[in-house]
C-alpha cells in the first residue's frame, strides 16, 4: 500500500486540535479557502455545546484546500479498507473519491450513505442534485461564471452562455484556471467534452491564452491591460471580490453557472454514532455561511442570495459515477493542453 499522505495530517491535527490520542480521524475536512476559516470557526462553537466526554472523542482535521500540499485524491487512489479512512470526508471538486477505484470498493458496495435528501432551494431542485443512489452528500457547490473586461472585448459581442467560449473571434482572449503543472480547470473541461466532445476541447484551447489562479483573473480585471484576458473563467466567490466593476461585467450563462460540487461522504455504520456532528455539517449554521461565501448551498431553508432567474450546469451523477472520471480527467486535459500549446508563440 502507498505511504499515506494522510496519517502524517493525522499526527498533526491531533497536536494542533482538541482531540484524543487514537490517530483515527472521525472528520476529515478539505475545504475551500474561502469557507475554511468561518467553517472552523462554526465547527469550535458547535464542540463548545459537547460535554466533555463527547469532545474527548471527537477526533478531526479541518484543512484548507489551498494551503496544504496535502493531495487527498492520490492517497484515497490507493484505499484498500474502509478503516483506512475517517468516519466523515469533506471534500471539493472531482477527485478520486469520484474514480473507479474508490466507487468501485466503497460507493457501489454501500459503505458510505447519504445523510440527507435535500433537493435545494427554489432555485437549485431542478438540478438534480440530491444523489439517486444515495451514496454521496452535497453540501455546497462552487459556481463557474463568466467576467469580461469590456476595455478588452472591443467590438466583439459579450459572450452568453459556455459554447460561446469556442467561438473563433475570441482566440488567445480567455483565462481559465491552471496550474504550472499543466492541469487546467477539471469542470469547465469535463463540462464542455460532455456537450461538445473532443472538438470544442480543441476550439477552448485555441481561445485560452492565459492558465491563472483566480485571484491572478479578479486583479487584472477591469485594467485593460494589453497582457490580459478579454474573458475569465471564475469561481462566482472571486467575481463578487472584483473592484473595478467600472469596465466589468459579470455574466450568469444563459445555460447556467458550471457546478463543482463540495461533497461529504459519511460510513453507513457511523451514521447513528456521529449524529451530532452530521446534524450540525448539514444544518443550517453551516448553510449559511456557506451561502454567505458564494457556494450555494443545498439546505432549503437558506437563502443562497441567487438572481431570481438562476440557472446552473451541473454535470450529473450518472455521468459522475459511472464514468471512469481519472480517465476522463487526463484525457480532456490533454486534448486541451496540445491546443493551448499548439498556438502559443
Amino acid at each position: 500500500m502507498a505511504v499515506s499522505l494522510l496519517d502524517q495530517t493525522v499526527r498533526d491535527s491531533i497536536d494542533r486540535y482538541p482531540a484524543t490520542n487514537t490517530g483515527a480521524l472521525n472528520l476529515f475536512a478539505l475545504l475551500p479557502c474561502p469557507l475554511k476559516v468561518p467553517l472552523e470557526a462554526a465547527f469550535n462553537g458547535f464542540l463548545a455545546t459537547l460535554q466533555k466526554e463527547q469532545r474527548d472523542n471527537l477526533t478531526f482535521c479541518i484543512e484548507g484546500n489551498a494551503n496544504t500540499q496535502i493531495d487527498y485524491a492520490d492517497y484515497a487512489d490507493h484505499i484498500e479498507s474502509l478503516s483506512e479512512m475517517p468516519d466523515i470526508i469533506i471534500t471539493p471538486g472531482f477527485n478520486s473519491f469520484f474514480y473507479p477505484h474508490f466507487v468501485e470498493r466503497f460507493i457501489k458496495t454501500g459503505q458510505f450513505t447519504s445523510v440527507t435528501a435535500f433537493a435545494g432551494d427554489r432555485h437549485l431542485e431542478a438540478m438534480g442534485i440530491t444523489d439517486p443512489e444515495g451514496h454521496y452528500t452535497m453540501l455546497a457547490m462552487n459556481l463557474l461564471v463568466l467576467v469580461v473586461d469590456n476595455t478588452r472585448l472591443g467590438d466583439r459581442s459579450v459572450p452568453q452562455c459556455w459554447a460561446d467560449l469556442l467561438k473563433p473571434e475570441y482566440a488567445k482572449s480567455i483565462a481559465i484556471r491552471g496550474n504550472r503543472d499543466g492541469s487546467f480547470c477539471e469542470t469547465l473541461l469535463l463540462s464542455l467534452y460532455k456537450d461538445f466532445s473532443s472538438d470544442g476541447l480543441r476550439r477552448l484551447g485555441q481561445n485560452v491564452a492565459w492558465g491563472w489562479h483566480p485571484s491572478q483573473m479578479v486583479k487584472s480585471a477591469g485594467s485593460g491591460r494589453e497582457d490580459t484576458p478579454a474573458i475569465s473563467v471564475m469561481p462566482l466567490f472571486f467575481a463578487n471580490t472584483i473592484k473595478n466593476r467600472e469596465n466589468v461585467t459579470i455574466v450568469w450563462p444563459a445555460d447556467g453557472a458550471l457546478v463543482s460540487p463540495v461533497t461529504m461522504l459519511v460510513k453507513t455504520d457511523k451514521c447513528k454514532e456521529l449524529a451530532p456532528l452530521i446534524d450540525f455539517l448539514t444544518g443550517t449554521e453551516v448553510a449559511r455561511i456557506c451561502a454567505g461565501a458564494a457556494f450555494p448551498a443545498v439546505h432549503p431553508h437558506v437563502d443562497n442570495h441567487l438572481p431570481e432567474n438562476a440557472t446552473f450546469k451541473w454535470i450529473g451523477w450518472d455521468f459522475v459515477k459511472n464514468r471512469d472520471l481519472k480517465s476522463l480527467i487526463g484525457i480532456t486535459n490533454s486534448i486541451f493542453l496540445q491546443a493551448f500549446e499548439r498556438k502559443l508563440p
